[in-house]
């Protein structure tokens, strides 16, 4: 584990302060300073609170020390200084302390909100991320392993472990690279357990992932990824929590998959087996064949990924709406430890595939497989596997969506309208879960009356 033997380092000055302000000019009351500024960094011992009227720079890696805690209050600012890649990292329980703990106490009206330092128009890349880790299990040998982009070791054997509680919070232009191919996500969750409370997190135009689980026993609900260069979702090494309503927009421009989830690098029955269960997800693709360097896919499972995902909608991929790579995560298919059903496809083009996109059937005309002895993307074999589930191709009927430019700047309304098949509960299944709504008989992320992206997400392009 990296060592560092940094303080916490808080500076406030107000923002608008000049010498002789004490009257105006005209001899009335001087105005209100402007916001605190001050400078986050160093290691966080015993309980930190900020406050909600100071600007913070997050410079360096600001790391949570275990037992420790950093209170975030509504309305805060937490700008990521570049140079630093500027950060907040929980760190993993000792023998002796419970995981360090992020808790973020945003609101709809007042989310808090981590972006870069700039004044300039903000772009990918030029903020760091939130990296939790904790001590829940994962199946790299040993069962620890040490995390993307900050090298700090995750895992343990507490599946209860608490990283803290994250609610309303926007993390925008992140994905800072910190070596090549070696970039920090939107929200990166390494080892976290059950015990930690993720709620309404939007990761918005992040140079790698929006989410990424690296095992664990997290659950999360209200996730929004948008406009990120990599995956929308994305698990590795045994994740087997529980996500419900996620919504995942593309960027016409630079967008890879929606979702993809692996065992682990080589595809190994390492156990946990990466089994996620997936409830009321909508995925906006980018909507043409590809929009970085690989292949512009809705949910690609890989690897030897088992779980279940139900409720889903899958539109306006380049390519296939859903993917299954590989002859073992084949085999989970076929076995059972994999269940996709209960979903919807549309302007999925499937440009893979010869005759895929113009197939009558909605199976074969939005699924297909990957890998094994075929060598590419086929379907020899889809028909039979997905026989007697629910699988519908039909026009969602969002309100506002543009399909050949998802993201532009403005927000959409991605509620369904009245008479839409995403509405119909014989096309859904009844979540179950713990913490899930199990009245959320619908397909995807909205159930046509809750708008619960409105008013604390952001759809800015720079």
């Amino acid at each position: 584990m990296r060592k560092l033997h940094r303080t916490l380092a808080i500076l406030a000055v107000p923002a608008a302060l000049t010498a002789g302000a004490c009257t105006s000019s005209g001899g009335g009351p001087t105005p209100p300073p402007g916001p605190q500024v001050a400078t986050l960094t160093g290691q966080i011992t015993g309980t930190r609170t900020l406050s909600r009227d100071t600007v913070y720079t997050v410079t360096g890696f600001v790391e949570i020390q275990p037992g420790a805690r950093l209170v975030v209050p509504s309305g805060t600012i937490l700008e990521s200084d570049l140079v630093t890649r500027g950060s907040i990292v929980t760190v993993r329980c000792t023998a002796t302390l419970a995981s360090g703990q992020l808790i973020v106490q945003g609101t709809s009206a007042n989310p808090v909100i981590f972006r870069p330092a700039t004044t300039a128009a903000r772009q990918r890349g030029q903020a760091g991320g939130i990296v939790l880790h904790g001590c829940a299990s994962i199946n790299l040998a040993g069962g620890s392993g040490t995390s993307e982009g900050v090298n700090q070791p995750f895992g343990g054997s507490n599946p209860n472990d608490s990283s803290g509680e994250i609610r309303f919070l926007r993390i925008e232009f992140g994905g800072v690279k910190v070596t090549p191919d070696n970039e920090i996500n939107g929200l990166t969750m390494a080892g976290v357990g059950s015990g930690t409370v993720i709620e309404n997190v939007q990761a918005h135009f992040i140079a790698d992932d929006g989410f990424e689980w690296f095992g664990g026993t997290v659950n999360a609900k209200w996730l929004v990824s948008t406009g990120n260069d990599d995956d929308n979702l994305d698990c590795d090494f045994g994740w087997v929590g529980t996500v419900q309503f996620f919504l995942a927009v593309q960027d016409r421009n630079l967008a890879n998959r929606g979702v993809e989830c692996d065992n682990d690098g080589s595809g190994s029955g390492n156990l946990p087996l990466t089994s996620p269960t997936v409830w009321n997800a909508t995925f906006i693709g980018a909507g043409v064949g590809q929009a970085n360097s690989e292949i512009n896919d809705g949910v690609f499972i890989r690897r030897n990924t088992a779980g279940t995902w139900r409720n889903l909608v899958v539109v306006n991929f380049g390519n296939a709406g859903l993917v299954i790579d590989g002859v073992n995560s084949q085999a989970n298919l076929a076995s059972g430890a994999l269940v996709i059903d209960n979903a919807l496809f549309f302007r999925n083009q499937c440009l893979e595939v010869a005759g895929c996109a113009a197939a009558a059937d909605p199976v074969l005309g939005n699924i297909v497989f990957r890998g094994g002895a075929e060598g590419g993307y086929h379907q020899t074999g889809v028909a039979a596997a997905w026989a007697g589930r629910t699988i519908v191709e039909a026009d969602p009927q969002f309100n506002t969506v543009n399909y050949d430019n998802p993201i532009n700047g403005s927000a959409p309304d991605i509620r369904p309208r009245a008479g839409s098949l995403a509405l119909a509960g014989e096309n859904a299944a009844t979540p179950t879960g713990p913490g899930v709504d199990a009245s959320a008989r619908f397909l995807g992320a909205f159930g046509g009356t809750d708008n619960w992206i409105g008013g604390w997400t952001t759809w800015a392009t720079q």
